[in-house]
């Protein structure tokens, strides 16, 4: 760890801790998958006095939806459901089975916030019979994909779809493609024995009492694990691209494609597929927050950089844990010394079938170079080069496919005619001089 950034949170995260007057608060920041620093400050358990550590494993509440919704991309990838299918698909006879799965992960099917049962009284959710018999008593609030609305029952849908489709509780299937090969040990869906006590702070004294400790049970795939920063830094890592064997950059780039936005009037914050998207400047910072009786969480990163903030809290209001973790995300992303040149090197050999497309091509008026580098074909404007880079993958003899950048996803072909060499991209025609 950075002794000198350790030193900093430390102060950071203590002075946070006793402003707000909070029993604890624990944050730690990595990058590149490494921890760069992990500062812990107050009680973890006031009556006992025992303080919070960066081991303290704290209730992570919503957080737990990007496992299900990186689960569910998981399943999809593989065939076993389709993200454009509807709930009717799934689960036969309901009311909402109109419903893409893809609105569900997204927050904008229109559903309502929660299932219509006393959860919220009694403290105890339902078993997934209790669960998929409340669905018949299930309204809409607003027309699917028009409006993001925030619902913990589209989680609950789409654990039930999961149980369905994968023959296996949710939580397992979690914990096979997720938990297990990421090691994430600290990571659980029942309080471990050293659990962090969760509080509410008393409105007119200065003190604190204890919350219940819910079971959500079928609810629970979105709101039911518990954690540590160490095993949410390894989660935000992965979630920004950085472990590709247990998440594929398909479906990290899936999480990370904005689907609704929420902030409809300065369009700062939206929702990709389970990951909040929220807009700082010029940068856009994804990831959830967590809230339970007794408990917030936030964990945010940065993919461009690979800085990963988790901080956690065992109280159920008082501190706006989502607002510290970007900050410390900037705080650290301008601290950061700039990285090394990658030193010149030249580029492999330019296979001869490759060599008469380099150079200058014009469609409508604009001139697009063409041009070899180490990973192969490349283009962009030549009016604007550094934005519009676009890196093409061989599909065929004469069949490239644009995989980023300016029209990606599009396809040019190459044919030879009896003028020489004809270039379609999209299906504009190139040309080597303007027309």
């Amino acid at each position: 760890m950075d002794t000198d950034f350790q030193t900093e949170l430390a102060v950071h995260v203590a002075h946070a801790q006793s402003a707000a007057r909070i029993p604890s608060l624990t944050v730690a920041v990595g990058v590149s998958g490494v921890p760069l620093a992990i500062a812990a400050s107050g009680y973890a358990d006031v009556e006992n006095r025992t303080p919070a550590t960066g081991d303290s494993r704290y209730r992570i509440g919503s957080i737990t939806k990007t496992f299900t919704a990186a689960a569910t991309l998981l399943l999809a990838r593989r065939g076993v459901l389709n993200l454009d299918s509807t709930v009717e698909r799934y689960l036969p006879g309901t009311s909402f089975g109109h419903i893409p799965l893809r609105m569900l992960l997204s927050h904008s099917s229109g559903l309502q916030r929660e299932a219509p049962l006393d959860m919220w009284e009694s403290m105890q959710g339902p078993s997934s019979t209790e669960l998929r018999d409340a669905f018949h008593h299930v309204e809409l609030i607003a027309e699917p994909g028009r409006r993001w609305h925030y619902s913990n029952l589209g989680y609950a849908v789409i654990g039930q779809i999961i149980e369905r489709v994968s023959g296996q509780p949710c939580h397992k299937l979690i914990e096979q493609t997720v938990l297990g090969p990421l090691d994430l040990s600290q990571t659980s869906w029942t309080p471990p024995p050293n659990a962090v006590v969760g509080y509410r702070l008393d409105p007119h004294i200065d003190t604190v009492h204890r919350e219940p400790v819910m079971d959500q049970a079928a609810i629970g795939v979105g709101g039911q694990m518990w954690s540590t920063p160490g095993d949410l830094l390894r989660w935000g890592h992965a979630l920004a691209g950085g472990e590709p064997d247990v998440l594929p950059a398909a479906v990290v780039d899936s999480m990370h494609t904005l689907q609704v936005m929420v902030d409809t009037s300065a369009w700062t914050r939206g929702w990709g597929l389970g990951l909040i998207l929220q807009r700082r400047g010029d940068r856009v910072l994804a990831g959830h927050t967590g809230a339970m009786p007794g408990f917030q969480s936030a964990l945010f990163v940065h993919r461009d950089s690979t800085i990963v903030v988790a901080a956690l809290a065992n109280v159920t209001r008082g501190i706006k844990l989502a607002d510290l973790a970007v900050e410390l995300i900037e705080e650290v992303l301008v601290s950061q010394p700039p990285q090394p040149s990658r030193q010149w090197e030249p580029a492999p050999v330019c296979p001869e079938e490759i060599r008469p497309l380099l150079g200058s091509w014009w469609s409508e008026a604009d001139e697009t170079v063409f041009r070899w580098d180490h990973d192969g074909l490349h283009a962009s404007l030549a009016s604007d080069p550094a934005n519009s880079d676009t890196r093409f993958a061989a599909e065929a003899p004469g069949r490239f496919r644009a995989v980023d950048g300016r029209l990606a996803g599009e396809v040019l072909m190459v044919s030879e005619s009896n003028e020489g060499i004809e270039m379609r991209w999209a299906t504009y025609p190139l040309t080597r001089t303007p027309r």
